[in-house]
């Protein structure tokens, strides 16, 4: 298969997993000859996952020969995948089509459980123009570039994101909760910064990282843009092109992951770009405050930064007697251990005075609904594996994967720290509130229809 035609199934992988028929394609992919009849009795099995199977498959054709690609269009294009077809094939004459017919047999997803896929439901949602005129269209966001981040079928994450089958309800005289009940579930937004035109040094493992939160947040119905390799002008751009997209989502989670260094004389850090520039977390944070950002008040935002936070790579030697059950060893000293950046001493910024209000004005806090995560705490270094990733995002994902369908952000986060204790030991994550007031579950693959 041509390199251009594997790289056009990585970039559709998920969405192929998620919005096709296994049996239907299994068939249609038989009769082209692309797999034998002992290769298709693999994916008919059903003693095993029905979404494992579509996987195996999509996996395997990108192995099937220069004309496995012609027929899988093919046998998309004679099953009503209009929008595949579009998406796969650039020169497709399919492209002046508008809408996809929907596919035999795909009234319900082939092996999905007890819970309701967001994208299934989404598409059936759509599929009279009449709804179409009820739903608010979000503005586009910038285009991210040509990242690298496509999910390879060779290297899917092989954790399982576990569906939500319920909603969580307010209990009256507790905590509130923000509410996740929409199509527009969420937004993440990830900014990974990986080559530094030998400023500093090559991230590796942070591509993994990327793969697994956009698997993740997708498989939890979230809508993902990767910004890749940004220089700081094309991220404070980016920054500010964002503030119209992200109106109407339930909540909005933004990754940052480079080379970070301490500010001298501030609690404040600075994230490296490509090119050498500069960002201060600070800042980022500033952009979707309530001043500038007033359209997401009551929207909850999580912020998660993987970076160094200053040099000290201290820990303790425990005895082997002291050491806790259910630890898994880890720790820093293997070949494959990186640090995500060292100290870096910048002004701190000037002090900035504050407009007296009017006494008739109603005054209102600036920053609300944020929580903000740290992937080590302040001085320390944060550490990743070059070839799994950093340790905190592979914590994360594995903890969000398992554990989101019925346990709350803050919660989530919790049983991260616990995690990257037990895996690794030596480093210790962190997460600020800042008017983060009520409890957030983002109820992977589960949305009401009415909302």
């Amino acid at each position: 298969m041509q390199e251009e035609h594997r790289k056009a199934i990585q970039n559709n992988f998920i969405s192929l997993v998620e919005q096709t028929d296994l049996e239907v394609m299994v068939a249609a992919l038989y009769e082209k000859g692309v797999f034998s009849e002992q290769m298709k009795e693999v994916y008919e099995d059903t003693n095993k996952d029905a979404r494992n199977r579509k996987r195996l498959l999509y996996r395997d054709i990108t192995r099937r020969g220069p004309q496995a690609f012609g027929h899988l269009l093919d046998a998309l294009r004679e099953n009503g995948y209009w929008d595949f077809v579009r998406d796969l094939d650039p020169n497709s004459s399919l492209h002046l089509r508008r809408s996809r017919n929907p596919a035999p047999g795909t009234s319900k997803s082939s092996g999905d459980s007890n819970f309701v896929s967001i994208r299934t439901e989404k598409k059936k949602t759509k599929s009279g123009s009449d709804v179409n005129k009820n739903l608010t269209t979000a503005p586009t966001p910038p285009a991210p570039p040509d990242t690298k981040d496509a999910v390879d079928p060779t290297e899917i994450p092989r954790f399982e994101v576990k569906k939500s089958q319920k909603f969580v309800e307010d209990n009256n005289g507790g905590i509130a909760l923000y509410r996740t009940r929409g199509r527009q579930r969420g937004l993440l937004v990830v900014f990974s910064y990986i080559e530094f035109d030998g400023i500093e040094p090559h991230r590796s493992g942070a591509d993994v990282d990327c793969k697994n939160l956009k698997y993740l947040f997708t498989e939890m119905g979230f809508k993902v843009l990767v910004y890749q390799d940004l220089t700081k002008e094309e991220t404070l751009e980016t920054l500010h092109g964002l503030k119209e997209a992200v109106v109407g989502v339930e909540c909005l989670f933004i990754v940052v992951s480079s080379h970070g260094h301490a500010r001298a004389a501030s609690s404040d850090n600075d994230f490296r770009c490509r090119k050498g520039g500069l960002v201060s977390l600070s800042y980022v944070l500033e952009r979707f405050n309530n001043r500038n950002l007033p359209a997401l008040r009551g929207v909850p935002k999580v912020f998660v930064f993987q970076l160094c936070r200053g040099s000290n790579q201290d820990y303790l030697t425990l005895p082997a007697s002291a050491r806790m059950d259910g630890a898994e060893g880890g720790g820093v000293g293997g070949a494959r251990t990186a640090a995500d950046g060292q100290p870096c001493p910048s002004t701190p910024p000037p002090e900035r005075l504050l407009p007296q209000p009017l006494e008739r004005d109603l005054q209102d806090r600036i920053y609300s609904d944020i929580l903000i995560a740290h992937s080590t705490i302040p001085g320390n270094v944060s550490y990743r594996d070059e070839a799994e990733g950093s340790w905190y995002i592979s914590a994360l994902c594995e903890v969000f994967a398992a554990a989101a369908h019925e346990r709350h952000v803050e919660e989530l986060f919790t049983l991260v720290d616990q995690r990257l204790h037990a895996a690794r030991r030596v480093q210790t994550s962190s997460v600020d509130r800042w008017g983060f007031n009520r409890r957030l579950y983002l109820h992977p693959g589960l949305y009401d229809p009415d909302e």
